[in-house]
């Protein structure tokens, strides 16, 4: 699964990188309210197009653990239906969105790592080129990225090397997330809540997230989310039990009559005769647990009755049976004594022979 992720994320950045190129714009023109629809029409259309392109690749790969491609792809990445959170981080970013996506190199440093990193020893990633022991950015803190800088480009499906990247390191946007360690973004699947974090005052934490501002940085804030893999690991970033988020940048209580769970994009309606409060998790089914306790009492009912009258029936034969034979026992033991109680000549002992 990871891997199927890895490459649709690699494909999503691909697809902004050519966009950028092909269309030739800079950060004015990213900026304008009345360019971005246009912007956001185009990116779109490239990831659609690119649906087709990798089914087939990523069936024939990941077969074992995807039985849907575009289905699964879809669920996770697309975002067709609501562009918003990417029209604000184009604004946010001033033309340089493009320039803070994580590379190929990058998402697959990542996802290896979470994969390969024992679950009980932390979510941290190995020393790299832009976060190490030497040099260590604003952007190599959680929830922060930076860019690559004005004149140098990125190559963002080279899956060797990765990009210098320390220059205007920022929040990362609303609807990514930005791990500890990179300086790059990657997009928030569908299912997940990746607001920009508020600092708890008391606790020093940036919530809803579970990290804390760097000692000594009075100027650095909360950034963005910061982490996305299993539950166990990354809960706060999944749409919370009653609620759904139909983008990675909205969360919506559950309505009455509808129940959420974890990492729902919809709120999914109650069946009848069962109870759904505002903010459901799950639907209240003791109506139908009664419904089931009674037609499973009726039915044994009326086997127990069915039994009782095989049973009856049974012992009714037998006793016929037993009356029958206690009456010939009669009969035959009456004749006996009959022949018995007669002469001795030779023909009537012949006949009480018979007799008995």
């Amino acid at each position: 699964m990871f891997s199927s992720i890895f490459l649709v994320l690699v494909l999503v950045g691909l697809s902004w990188e050519q966009f950028v190129h092909s269309q030739n714009v800079d950060g004015n023109q990213f900026a304008s309210p009345a360019a971005i629809p246009f912007m956001l029409s185009m990116a779109n259309a490239q990831l659609s197009n690119l649906s087709s392109i990798i089914n087939s690749e990523l069936s024939s790969r990941f077969h074992f653990c995807s039985r849907d491609t575009q289905a699964d792809w879809n669920k996770a990445f697309n975002f067709s239906s609501n562009l918003r959170f990417l029209s604000s981080c184009l604004q946010k970013t001033n033309g340089d969105f493009s320039k803070r996506l994580c590379t190929a190199a990058e998402i697959n440093f990542y996802f290896d790592s979470m994969i390969l990193q024992d679950p009980g020893s932390g979510s941290f990633l190995k020393l790299n080129k832009n976060c190490n022991l030497t040099s260590w950015s604003p952007g190599c803190e959680p929830g922060w990225a930076c860019s690559v800088g004005p004149e140098q480009s990125v190559d963002l499906s080279n899956s060797q090397l990765f990009p210098s990247r320390m220059h205007d390191c920022r929040a990362c946007c609303e609807g990514f997330f930005c791990p500890q360690g990179l300086t790059c973004m990657i997009p928030c699947p569908l299912g997940s809540y990746c607001p920009n974090a508020k600092l708890n005052r008391t606790t020093g934490v940036c919530e809803p997230y579970l990290y804390q501002l760097p000692p000594g940085r009075p100027n650095h804030t909360c950034g963005g989310a910061n982490i996305w893999a299993d539950v166990g690991r990354s809960k706060e970033m999944f749409c919370p039990d009653g609620s759904f988020c139909p983008s990675s940048t909205e969360q919506i209580p559950c309505e009455s009559g509808h129940y959420c769970r974890m990492g729902s994009t919809s709120q999914n309606r109650c069946f009848k005769l069962t109870s759904c409060d505002g903010s459901a998790t799950n639907q209240d089914i003791h109506a139908y647990g009664v419904m089931l306790l009674v037609a499973l009492s009726t039915v044994l009912l009326i086997i127990y009755n069915f039994f009782d009258q095989i049973l009856a029936a049974r012992e009714r034969r037998l006793a016929k049976s037993r009356e029958a034979a206690a009456k010939s026992a009669k009969a035959t033991a009456k004749a006996q004594q009959k022949c018995k109680g007669n002469g001795k000549s030779t023909a009537k002992v012949e006949s009480c022979k018979r007799c008995s």
